[in-house]
């Protein structure tokens, strides 16, 4: 059985690029990026890309960003793990990385204004219920929160701390409602660790709050009733 390769972001980008008759110098324009940016990314130099880069690009080309990451798949309650959005969120959650050591970067860190402006990019699809792109670019916030983190200081570092708890607040839920009770665990742990190291004390209820839905999922009504 012949096994068809998934097109690559830049697979995606270059097609739809074609298709609306643009160059990459014009898309570049149009999306206030350099055009290097979008070479690396159509000759698979890159294999990823910020949010906020995604963000520009899908508005530059008239389509979703979900659209350049990939196509919804179904968040339906089933036994495999293997489903992709569910994998790339635990992948997100608990990156290789983070026992491997750090891996470099290809791109500069998001400034504050492009995290939050990500952060808000995803609260329409998460009002509209659109699982299936919650699960495609969540785990692209997460990675640019997380490099935020890492880099500011000071109150722009708490500012980074606060959208990176929201995140995996967001991806906690998620894969508690798809009966993921195990990762939800490490996302919420995750998100109680950066609310305490952000600006916003409403996080840190907001995910107690989260901790005693899922106890309540499992039927811990005990457990659930201590964190309420």
């Amino acid at each position: 059985m012949q096994i068809h390769e998934e097109p690559s972001i830049g697979d995606r980008v270059a097609r739809l690029r074609m298709r609306r008759k643009l160059t990459q110098e014009r898309l570049a324009e149009r999306a206030g990026l350099s055009v290097d940016v979008i070479r690396k990314l159509e000759q698979g130099v890159r294999q990823t890309a910020r949010l906020s880069t995604l963000n520009a690009l899908a508005r530059a080309l008239d389509v979703e960003p979900s659209t350049l990451v990939g196509q919804p798949t179904t968040f339906e309650a089933r036994t495999d793990d293997e489903q992709p959005s569910v994998l790339a969120l635990r992948q997100a959650i608990s990156p290789a990385a983070d026992l491997l050591g750090q891996e470099s970067d290809p791109e500069d860190p998001p400034t504050i204004a492009q995290l939050r402006a990500s952060l808000r990019s995803t609260e329409h699809i998460r009002r509209e219920g659109r699982m299936g792109e919650i699960g495609l670019l969540l785990p692209q916030l997460i990675r640019d929160a997380k490099a935020g983190s890492r880099t500011f200081t000071g109150s722009e570092g708490a500012t980074a701390q606060s959208v990176l708890a929201e995140a995996y607040q967001v991806a906690a839920t998620t894969l508690a409602a798809l009966g993921k009770e195990d990762a939800a665990f490490t996302a919420l742990e995750r998100s109680m660790e950066a609310a305490r190291k952000g600006d916003d004390p409403h996080l840190e209820t907001v995910g107690v709050s989260s901790l005693a839905w899922i106890f309540t999922k499992q039927g811990r009504l005990a457990d659930a009733s201590r964190w309420r």
